[in-house]
């Protein structure tokens, strides 16, 4: 039993698989990126969520 092996040049295979492998990747960064960018903010600023009561007396 022989075994053929593909040579670089007659690789079609590879090469087919090459462009969509290659765009998938792309397609992916740009998304990472754009939701990375557009997150909406998940906190709250510290001056409105504050309270004006001394830490102190509310221990008591």
């Amino acid at each position: 039993m022989s075994a053929q092996h593909r040579n670089p040049d007659r690789d079609l295979l590879g090469d087919t698989l090459k462009a969509p492998v290659v765009s998938g990747h792309l397609v992916v960064l740009g998304l990472l990126g754009y939701l990375v960018e557009h997150q909406p903010p998940q906190y709250q600023p510290l001056t409105a969520s504050a309270p004006d009561a001394d830490p102190a007396t509310e221990s008591l």
